[in-house]
């Protein structure tokens, strides 16, 4: 067994292993292998029977009082013993970090003895196949030890965050390429469907996908010369081969945003140095405002100059050749790590597109985090139907399935929500991953029975309306749970889950969903929250800047040290989302850092104003609301707010809305703003970017919407609280 930090375990004097939590097995292999020997005590046992640890020689602490144990460890403390004390003992290696026993705390404050948190990595095993074959190594990693004196506990699950990362960072699968984990994971399944390509009806096995991916890895290798290759395609089966082909040639695949206009993609060509970009004819007649680089290949014609004889001949190598020989021949690298594997562009919903490069670890990292999210639940089938230019598609719908995850049926648009619920009926698809905009159109267009093959929906990109999900979940039966994640984090953190299988409302079947919370932190990430404005570090149930550390966190921005340095404090990554965490690890999000104003020197979230307005209007104006709170500049207080809405509604009816809640008047905007629909990015979710200047460029307030009483006491108001 590899030790991690052992030197932090004194030799002879007595100390505290605080271990987060164990199986019997992992006990054992702990006492085998420990530098000295141990006494060993268990804390929370859950259906573990007490007895048993008896029998073993180990203390079962919540079987006795907490004087009695008190006691016990004093004694085996003066006698130097080297005490582990298990916080939870589980039936499943553990890899998230949740409640930890508030009795066990007890017992230790009330000794004087260094303590020295302890992590048990067994749980990676599971999610995490070794591409050799040879078996994981099992590793204990310790963190650095506290005296007595240092009060709270705050510290403790800090480091069993730190550890729980350490430990995933460390396996050395992530250390390869996912070009050449692709050609053995499509080996292992060459005749089954990776994917299906709901567009042209056109099914991806394992071998022809991986064949003719090879063979335009080939022309590529041969006809392209710059590093990074540009792909302008939806997802489908043309893109899943024109992606896996650049990655197969040793080249960094680049899929550039098909919504967001010529400027926004002007930028990210020139920032990413792409020459050539794959598209499509139909897509190439459709956006002839594209700025097209020197070279543009579209994919049908790239494979219809292939011979069938020679498809077919690299089909036939795929099938029969190992994984070693093909990677060999094509030249596929084995080693990824930290090289960049693909490029990413941010949105640009908050200013200009930044290039996120994405290591092979990072996916790799990601991919195992969400097969642990998703543990519980045996996903066959999942719709892809999100952009791959989004991080989220090119996660969860691109890479995922070609890295061993589930058979994936996509789709060209994700607003073309009549079809996909056929799709979904057609193939009895378990997941969808989607966005609370589109969901709310599949709740106003699908009959129940199209979609009932679901076993879970999960919701990101954008906050989920509670009342939407009850809805869903009235009309479907099928429950929403919400997630998050970040392009730099590749892309998913967190998500609530919601096990299928128990009884519905039963702690089996909700302990991993908390409605108003993005999920748990996935397992292999730490966590820390900075002060907004001071940056200094504050308790994990502080409220402040959700701030990460992991293998799946990106290492900086495109060519952009500014940017770069400002969005990382202490190797930390500034995730720019507000919120806090709980005790049982569940992340809550306030707002993005950019939707706050200063006003009257009072930070003012512009979320929390969109949630209290949300829960007056939808009375009154129906659930369709879309809504944007924005600041704007002002002359008196350096800011004001404004307000964006798809819903004709005056000053006043704001101001009475918010005071009613008991909200301050500094919090009440100023400008209301009327559009028929507000400005959206590709994934349906609300371009504040764009709603900020909409509101900047208004050259007169609407407070002709209010009577002059109502606009003369705002103001007075206001200026009051300044």
């Amino acid at each position: 067994m590899d030790w991690i930090g052992r030197e932090w375990i004194p030799s002879s004097q007595g100390a505290l292993l605080l271990i987060y939590a164990a199986t019997l097995e992992d006990i054992e292999y702990l006492e085998k292998n420990a530098p000295r020997k141990l006494v060993i005590a268990v804390g929370e046992t859950g259906i573990q029977d007490c007895k048993q640890l008896l029998e073993r020689g180990y203390l079962c602490l919540e079987k006795i009082n907490k004087e009695e144990a008190v006691q016990w460890l004093k004694e085996k403390i003066e006698l130097g013993e080297l005490i582990a004390i298990i916080l939870r003992l589980t039936e499943e290696p553990q890899g998230t970090v949740s409640v930890i026993p508030q009795f066990v705390l007890d017992i230790i404050e009330t000794t004087q003895s260094m303590r020295i948190p302890v992590w048990i990595d067994s749980f990676w095993n599971h999610f995490l196949t070794h591409s050799d074959s040879k078996p994981i190594t099992r590793r204990i990693l310790v963190g650095s030890p506290k005296s007595p004196n240092d009060t709270g506990w705050d510290w403790l699950r800090k480091s069993f965050y730190d550890l729980s990362a350490q430990a995933l960072s460390m396996h050395s699968e992530l250390e390869e390429s996912i070009g050449w984990q692709a050609v053995y994971y499509l080996k292992e399944r060459k005749n089954l469907p990776i994917f299906i390509d709901g567009y042209s009806q056109k099914t991806l096995t394992g071998k022809v996908l991986l064949g003719i991916a090879l063979k335009v890895a080939s022309w590529i290798s041969r006809n392209v010369h710059e590093q990074r290759v540009g792909v302008l395609l939806p997802i489908g089966a043309g893109a899943v081969i024109v992606n896996l082909g650049v990655v197969f040639a040793g080249k960094i695949p680049v899929n550039f945003n098909l919504t967001v206009g010529s400027a926004m993609n002007l930028v990210s060509i020139e920032k990413s140095k792409v020459k050539t970009v794959f598209t499509a004819k139909m897509i190439k007649e459709k956006l002839q405002d594209f700025p097209w680089p020197q070279r543009t290949i579209e994919i049908e014609s790239l494979l219809q100059s292939f011979s069938k004889l020679s498809l077919f001949f690299h089909i036939f190598l795929a099938d029969h050749l190992s994984t070693k020989a093909l990677t060999t021949l094509w030249g596929v690298p084995k080693v990824g790590g930290n090289r960049e594997a693909i490029l990413l562009f941010t949105s640009g919903s908050f200013g200009e597109p930044k290039g996120v490069p994405l290591s092979h670890k990072n996916i790799l990292a990601n991919i195992a985090q969400i097969k642990s999210i998703l543990s519980t639940i045996p996903i066959k089938k999942l719709l892809g139907a999100l952009p791959i230019f989004h991080s989220f598609g090119s996660t969860t719908c691109l890479w995922w399935p070609i890295l061993g995850g589930p058979q994936t049926v996509t789709y060209v648009n994700p607003l073309e929500i009549d079809k996909l619920a056929s799709l979904i009926e057609q193939y009895q698809i378990d997941l969808l991953i989607t966005t609370p905009t589109f969901l709310r159109q599949y709740l106003k267009k699908v009959p129940p029975e199209k979609i009932r093959s679901l076993k879970i929906v999960i919701v990101g990109s954008e906050k989920l309306q509670r009342q939407l999900a009850a809805d869903f979940e009235s009309k479907f039966g099928i429950p929403v749970c919400e997630g998050y994640g970040t392009t730099e984090a590749a892309p998913v953190i967190s998500s609530n889950v919601v096990d299928p299988f128990q009884p519905p409302g039963s702690i089996a079947n909700t302990k991993r969903n908390k409605p108003g919370s993005v999920g748990q932190l996935s397992a292999g990430m730490s966590i820390r929250i900075f002060d907004q404005e001071t940056r200094k570090e504050l308790p994990l149930s502080a409220r402040g800047i959700l701030s990460f550390k992991g293998a799946n966190i990106f290492n900086g921005y495109l060519d952009d040290p500014l940017r770069t340095a400002a969005s990382f404090q202490e190797g930390w990554y500034l995730s720019a989302d507000i919120g806090t965490l709980d005790n049982e690890g569940f992340i809550f999000i306030e707002d993005r850092a950019s939707r706050f104003s200063k006003i009257g020197g009072e930070m003012v979230p512009h979320g929390t104003i969109e949630e209290a307005l949300r829960k007056s209007l939808s009375q009154t104006h129906g659930e369709e609301i879309e809504m944007a709170i924005v600041g704007i500049p002002d002359l008196k207080k350096g800011e004001a707010l404004a307000l964006l809405i798809n819903k004709q509604v005056h000053n006043w009816q704001i101001r009475k809305y918010l005071l009613a809640q008991g909200f301050s008047r500094l919090w009440i905007p100023k400008q209301v703003i009327f559009l028929e629909s507000l400005p959206k990015t590709p994934l349906g979710k609300i371009d504040y970017l764009r709603c900020r200047l909409i509101a900047a460029n208004k050259a007169i307030y609407a407070d002709d919407q209010s009577s002059p009483k109502e606009s003369m006491d705002q103001e007075e108001d206001q200026s009051s609280q300044g």
